[in-house]
Formats: C-alpha cells, structure tokens, sequence
C-alpha cells in the first residue's frame, strides 16, 4: 500500500455543473468525513457553491480576479485569497472577472466539533488575503522557504491551511505530525518539486494533488538549488488526536 496518494493535474477529470462552472473532486475518500475539488469559473459568469450545514468549508482562490457576494457584504478577489462561508446560513455567489480556479476543502463536523465550535470559531463568513497570511518560521526549512500561515488551526474546526514558497536551498530536514492528514497542492509559478515520505518520492508540477496520512515523516525539497517552490498545504486533525485546549 502506497503511503503517499496522488493525482497528477491532467488526471482530475473537470466536469461541467453550470455554465461556465466546471469541478474535479481529488482524492475521494483518502480520510473519512474530508472532502477536496478543484474548481474553475470562466470569466465573466458566476458560480453559487452548495452550502452545507454539516460540513466546515474553505475556498482557497490561486488564480483570477472577481468578487465573492455573501449575503450584504462584498470581498474583492485580487490576490490569493481564502473564504470561509457561515455553513449553509447565507448564500454566496462568485462572480468572475477573469478566470479564477480555486479549490474546495471541506470537513465533515462530528458532534464533538460542534461542542467545540461553540466554544471558539472564527467570525463567519471570513476572508483573508495573501497580503494577511501570517509569516512564521520552521526551524527545518532554508530562510529563504517562506511558509505563511493562511488558516490557523482551530479557527474552524479541525482544519487548517498554509502557503510554502521562495527558493529551496539545504536545511531542509524530515519532519512527522503525529496528529495531522496533510495534503499538497502545487500552485501556478512553482517548479516541479520532490516530495519524500519515507522511502517513497513523487515529483510534484503545478496542479499536482498529494496526501499523506498521519505519523509519517516527509520532506520537500527542490529539485535543484535555487528553485521556485510554492504550494499549498491543507491539515484536518485526526479525531481524537486534538490538541486545542479547547479540545478536553
């Protein structure tokens, strides 16, 4: 049994569900109750996304220019961008200026992510902007390998998302999230990349979808000094293995 799961870009088969709106799903059932598609609105129409009233959702917007109307209130798309809709409480709509592609990422809420959201939950709907990720730093990454916090952990659910990008250099060491399913998607501009989880390795391109289970050592590394790496990472804690003091 393979330890890393893939699907290379031109195997997501892009089905057509409104005019100019299509959807790939990647990676069914990798882990229960999680849920990823990549989407693409063509310039100049609109897409409603289905709201969900069991499910935490967030909308990571790479390419294209646009607005998202959620009830009275208007974000513009002019950068990477990620939103958060409230559930099923509020319709939303995204109105495309010029192409935009974004993926869709979602988790089943179990009755103790309820308990928990009622305790502590960012204010929905929200919206962040690449010029907002948070910068922080990993201690097994180059200087140069920026990562940027996109979707803290626990703000919504058991989910959280992040951007990785610059030039890859050394320093760059094996690491293991004892609690963590991750997953990995390489963003427009990146140079291919390898990816290693254990004694596997899979070259990622632009518009590869990878995942991995929890408690398994992984590293990404440039395929030559000085490579462009950017790519996105999404996390959904294991239930069970919360660490959020507001877990208890």
């Amino acid at each position: 049994m393979n330890i890393i799961t893939y699907v290379k870009k031109e195997d997501i088969n892009l089905v057509k569900i409104a005019e100019g709106v299509h959807q790939g799903e990647m990676l069914p059932e990798v882990m229960k109750g999680v849920y990823t598609s990549k989407f693409m609105v063509q310039a100049g129409t609109s897409a409603v996304p289905k709201r969900y009233s069991d499910r935490a959702v967030s909308l990571f917007i790479y390419k294209g220019t646009g607005a998202i109307i959620s009830g009275d209130k208007t974000f513009e798309i002019e950068e990477r961008c990620l939103f958060c809709p409230d559930f099923d409480n509020e319709i939303y709509t995204i109105e495309a200026d010029t192409d935009i592609e974004y993926l869709e990422l979602s988790q089943e809420m179990s009755e103790e992510d309820w308990k928990h959201h009622e305790m502590y939950h960012i204010v929905l709907p929200w919206f962040n902007t690449f010029s907002n990720w948070h910068l922080y730093i990993e201690g097994f990454r180059d200087s140069e390998l920026k990562s940027y916090a996109v979707l803290h952990q626990y703000y919504l659910s058991r989910m959280s998302l992040g951007e990785v990008k610059g030039p890859g250099e050394v320093r760059l060491e094996p690491h293991v999230h004892p609690e963590l399913y991750q997953w990995f998607y390489g963003l427009p501009g990146t140079d291919p990349f390898l990816f290693k989880a254990e004694n596997e390795q899979i070259e990622v391109r632009e518009g590869d979808w990878i995942c991995i289970p929890n408690q398994v050592p992984h590293i990404v590394s440039p395929m030559k000094a000085g490579d462009h790496i950017d790519y996105v990472w999404f996390e959904v804690v294991v239930p069970g293995k919360e660490i959020c003091p507001y877990y208890y």
